[in-house]
């Protein structure tokens, strides 16, 4: 019984500790269980406020970055609009108006210098009316001490050009992307001002090269007048006097006159021919014609001179050179006229040959004399303007120096090449070849002869305002047995033809009231249809062309001889004939 009863207290014993164990154990979880509690609260308060500052963080970035794509966007736009459009105010206030447009953005205002009048300033202004804080100009960019304004300088090889201002309100980590985008604003107002100034100063330059042509221009055709025009007086005269009765002192007289007339014929063409190409003016009057009748002319031309100097003249024309050729023959006649005029002024004795050639589609021609030669030290100056090999107040040989230049600019007009070989005392060769093209022979090329048919019976206008010229040329028609009438502009010829008829009119270009361009319109545009002949000074291919587009048909350069003026009648007399 006693042990039933210890063994009972055992059980009860190790009942109770076990009780006690779990109750402590329940009071222990239970603990424990609070505490996790706290501490899962703790993290879901971390974890919501983490949340929220990473939601914030991104609508931060999602906004900055908008911002960056709105105003790289501007960017590009104004970037083309600069390079396609002058820089404008219309432009750059619609730039301002863009960037106030700018949410975070509440006023900008652009301060820049005006590319047309470099002194003022010009101001464009958008947004919200604010007072600005003053900033130093030197720097690139400068921030108010608020952070709420942000100056972009313009700056040019430490010129202030101007500024850009934006009133800004942005987060403090912003302000330095937005710094970085707003400065490139600031290069590209800088590249569009120095493109307009780069654009401004050229046109600046091209306005003062055309009307530096222009005065060019009209100065040439100004002087070829005013210099041919008493010059036709002299020749004109002088002819119509070699053709009176004459003492033979008078007639020695008389020819000295018309040479030192025709000299003075060749410096003044020289000298407005170089003009001419220096200015641009030349062009070559390119046409088809028969190489070997130019230089059959030219031989006749030179042989009497020749003759005279008791010089050999030979000129040798290759037969295989072509019938017919395209290009300017008077320029060509010209070339010829020059190298072989120098040859036979400065050879005393012995020969001067000309050899002409069709070498690989080229048109060559070979001058070659037995003259005093160019002296080495020369030779590479030879071609430069007024220049002579012997260019000292003693020489021997008279002259201005612009033929060989004149043919130098010629060949190079004319795409080819010239060359000269010369040993001093001993002679001289020159040698050009021209590319020039062969041309179609057809029945137009070969043109008859005119027959030397009357003209005494035509009727013929000289509208001319100078007294001596209206002189000269009705004397030299009078030796054609014609009478002219005269008139002293365009207006009078106008009204003297409202109530009679000529076959023929010689109209000066240069006339007062109205001239002879502007009158040879109202006429043709009245349906009158004779020839009309231009006597001009003029030699540009402008004043040609004009001549040709206002209606003339056909040109007698002053300073004319009695032949030019025969021919010129014999040609349209022939055409009206038929």
């Amino acid at each position: 019984m006693n042990d039933e009863l210890v063994k009972l207290q055992q059980m009860v014993t190790l009942l109770t500790r076990k009780a006690d164990r779990e109750h402590q154990a329940k009071v222990a979880a239970e603990k424990l269980l609070d505490e996790k509690s706290r501490e899962l609260y703790l993290a879901k308060q971390l974890v919501e406020e983490s949340l929220t500052s990473i939601q914030e963080k991104s609508d931060q970035d999602i906004a900055l970055i908008k911002l960056k794509s709105y105003i790289e966007s501007i960017l590009l736009d104004f970037n083309q609009n600069f390079l396609q459009k002058p820089l404008s105010n219309s432009l750059l206030q619609l730039l301002v108006d863009d960037l106030s447009a700018i949410e975070q953005f509440s006023t900008i205002e652009l301060v820049f210098k005006n590319a047309q009048q470099s002194q003022s300033l010009l101001r464009f202004h958008a947004g919200e009316s604010i007072e600005w804080q003053s900033q130093p100009e030197d720097s690139k960019f400068a921030w108010s001490a608020d952070g709420s304004q942000l100056t972009i300088n313009i700056n040019a090889n430490n010129e202030f050009l101007g500024c850009l201002r934006i009133g800004i309100s942005v987060p403090q980590n912003w302000m330095h992307t937005i710094e970085k985008q707003l400065l490139v604003f600031g290069d590209m107002l800088l590249a569009a001002y120095q493109r307009q100034a780069l654009l401004d100063r050229t046109l600046a330059a091209k306005r003062r090269a055309e009307q530096s042509e222009r005065s060019t221009r009209d100065f040439v055709a100004m002087i070829n007048h005013e210099l041919r025009t008493p010059l036709s007086g002299i020749v004109g005269s002088t002819e119509l006097m070699l053709k009176t009765h004459l003492t033979d002192e008078q007639e020695a007289l008389l020819n000295t006159m018309m040479q030192s007339g025709e000299l003075l014929k060749v410096i003044i063409n020289d000298l407005l021919d170089v003009s001419k190409i220096n200015a641009g003016m030349l062009q070559l009057n390119e046409t088809s014609f028969s190489p070997r009748q130019l230089c059959d002319m030219i031989k006749d031309s030179f042989s009497i001179q020749t003759q005279k100097k008791q010089l050999n003249f030979k000129f040798n024309y290759q037969a295989s050179i072509p019938s017919y050729l395209v290009g300017d023959p008077d320029r060509i006649k010209q070339l010829f006229v020059n190298l072989i005029g120098n040859a036979i002024k400065f050879t005393e004795k012995g020969s001067v040959n000309v050899d002409v050639q069709w070498v690989n589609e080229m048109f060559c021609f070979t001058i070659t004399d037995t003259g005093c030669g160019i002296p080495q030290s020369s030779i590479d100056t030879i071609f430069e303007p007024f220049t002579q090999a012997n260019n000292r107040s003693n020489r021997k040989f008279e002259g201005t120096g612009l033929g060989l230049t004149i043919c130098r600019l010629l060949v190079s007009e004319m795409g080819g090449h010239i060359s000269i070989d010369s040993d001093e005392n001993v002679g001289s060769t020159f040698s050009i070849a021209l590319p020039l093209a062969r041309a179609q022979v057809n029945l137009k090329m070969v043109e008859a002869p005119i027959e030397n048919i009357d003209i005494s019976q035509t009727s013929v206008l000289v509208v001319e305002d100078s007294h001596t010229n209206q002189m000269l040329i009705k004397l030299m028609l009078a030796k054609l047995d014609i009478t002219p009438q005269l008139a002293s502009n365009g207006q009078e010829a106008i009204e003297f033809l409202k109530d009679n008829q000529v076959d023929i009119i010689f109209m000066d270009c240069r006339m007062p009231i109205v001239d002879g361009y502007e009158a040879t319109v109202i006429l043709r545009n009245q349906g009158y249809n004779k020839p009309i002949i231009a006597l001009t000074a003029g030699t540009t291919s402008t004043e040609r062309d004009l001549c040709f587009t206002s209606g003339m048909n056909d040109i007698v350069n002053k300073p004319y001889k009695l032949d030019d003026l025969k021919q010129a009648l014999m040609k349209w007399v022939a055409q009206l004939s038929q």
